[in-house]
């Protein structure tokens, strides 16, 4: 008996759990992804991720490579593990540049020829009908070809992946283009994903923000990534600071989160930091946690910089210690995120969220968790609700 396929998922997921959830599963199928910088930065891996996630999901990812040779991105793609090669094809536009023969089945002949690369693309997309489309990159035509034609070529290609019911994505570096140039090209998207890179205490930090084209459409704040061997792109938090008056159970926090933890301590005293690193649903942090002690404040100072957000850790039993974790967020900086966390709520005398929020005088938005260290209830859950605020998701 034939049995008819299945109908393709209506949503593309990125694979990061966080931002498909913001993303009502992912990118709407068809829509048009602007993957956008000023300057050189890692966006490339934002597109191999796209296209790998779609490969593992089962659907056909299309890559047109205008600066890779095929086999050599095949290499750079092991990174993310074992995919199905059948599944991810490319258009080769680098061996006619290089007057080589091609081995791939759709091949750009002409380089030089804006017609050939658009019926090449084309015939790709229509022969293979991929759920996912990867252009790398549209500066090369920039820099070749006279601006209107690469922007007519543009809207052809997005009509052709409308016509196929994909996500297509066109990573592009401005170079030459004036403001009304790339308002055009943000009118034909549906998002546009930037992206930024900044070098601090010697290590290049890269981040991005979505922002849907739509009016009331989704936005995010600046969102720190990182890419792991196997796994591909991950939000990554460098610093996430777990602070709280002494003996609300901080270092239990920590080693609840991480799967492994340093503890500093000195007669069962936290009297330098702990430090663990986590990683659930596709968001990595650094955490680290400081003495609650007011001798101790200069670590807590150092800590306190450049922090992504703050989880900040209560004896719910104690309410004479709830003006010191005020002045401990107080510290930190009126606008970074903060979770406040109601430990050993399972306590008599514990206060109630509610109370614990009216006492500290805490704006509406601030989330009050409450939790069970001891037994990791409550902490987790905690920790995703401070990076949904972070990203701008929640």
């Amino acid at each position: 008996m034939h049995v008819p396929p299945q109908a393709a998922d209506a949503r593309a997921k990125t694979g990061i759990p966080v931002l498909d959830e913001r993303l009502r599963g992912g990118f709407p199928r068809p829509s048009t992804l602007l993957l956008f910088s000023d300057k050189p930065t890692e966006k490339r891996l934002f597109g191999e991720n796209f296209a790998v996630q779609g490969v593992k999901a089962g659907d056909t990812s299309l890559y047109v490579d205008f600066f890779r040779a095929p086999q050599l991105a095949r290499g750079e793609l092991k990174r993310f593990g074992t995919i199905d090669p059948s599944k991810l094809v490319f258009v080769d536009a680098t061996s006619s540049q290089l007057l080589l023969p091609s081995q791939e089945k759709y091949r750009i002949s002409d380089i030089g020829s804006l017609t050939n690369i658009r019926e090449a693309i084309v015939s790709a997309i229509e022969a293979t009908a991929p759920s996912r489309i990867i252009v790398d990159s549209m500066e090369f035509l920039m820099d070749r070809f006279d601006k209107d034609d690469v922007l007519r070529l543009w809207h052809e290609l997005i009509e052709a992946a409308r016509a196929n019911r994909a996500v297509i994505c066109f990573l592009f570096i401005n170079w030459t283009l004036l403001e009304e140039d790339l308002a055009q090209i943000r009118s034909m998207s549906d998002f546009v994903v930037e992206f930024q890179s900044s070098v601090r205490g010697g290590i290049v930090r890269n981040s991005m923000r979505i922002s849907e084209m739509a009016e009331n459409g989704i936005r995010t704040n600046w969102i720190p990534y990182a890419f792991k061997d196997l796994i591909g792109l991950t939000v990554y938090f460098p610093r996430i600071l777990v602070t709280g008056p002494f003996n609300a159970g901080k270092s239990t926090v920590v080693r609840a989160l991480a799967e492994k933890a340093i503890s500093i301590d000195r007669m069962g005293t936290t009297v330098a930091f702990d430090y663990g690193n986590v990683n659930i649903t596709g968001i990595e942090a650094e955490i680290f946690g400081t003495p609650g002690q007011e001798r101790f404040e200069f670590i807590f100072k150092i800590f306190a910089r450049e922090v992504s957000g703050v989880l900040l850790v209560i004896d719910a039993t104690r309410p004479e210690e709830l003006p010191r974790a005020k002045q401990m967020l107080d510290l930190v900086g009126p606008r970074i995120p903060y979770v406040v966390l109601a430990n050993k709520s399972d306590l008599v005398g514990a206060l109630s969220t509610e109370d614990i929020a009216h006492r500290m005088g805490l704006p509406s938005d601030v989330p009050v968790i409450p939790t069970v260290a001891t037994e990791s209830k409550g902490v987790r859950d905690a920790l995703l609700l401070l990076a949904e605020m972070i990203i701008g998701v929640r």
